[in-house]
């Protein structure tokens, strides 16, 4: 299970607890089509406006996803 569903599982077990640390990370991604450079750059500017403007931010406490984490500036895969 994921973090966040995990701490509402939790919420309910009397005396247990989510431990620090993870095993598993998963990200999100979004693909253009193969030989589409405009396209690429405008996405990855996107993505990175989107990451310092604290929209990504708003958008994962917005479905209560608080404890997820944002990528740093320019993490590529």
């Amino acid at each position: 299970m994921s973090r966040e569903a995990l701490g509402s599982v939790a919420a309910q077990i009397p005396e247990s607890r989510v431990l620090d640390g993870g095993f598993l990370n998963s990200s999100t991604a979004v693909a253009v089509p193969k030989g589409r450079p405009e396209a690429l750059a405008f996405v990855s500017q996107f993505i990175e406006d989107a990451k310092a403007s604290g929209l990504v931010r708003k958008s994962f406490d917005a479905m209560n996803l608080h404890n997820s984490q944002v990528a740093p500036p320019g993490m590529t895969p």
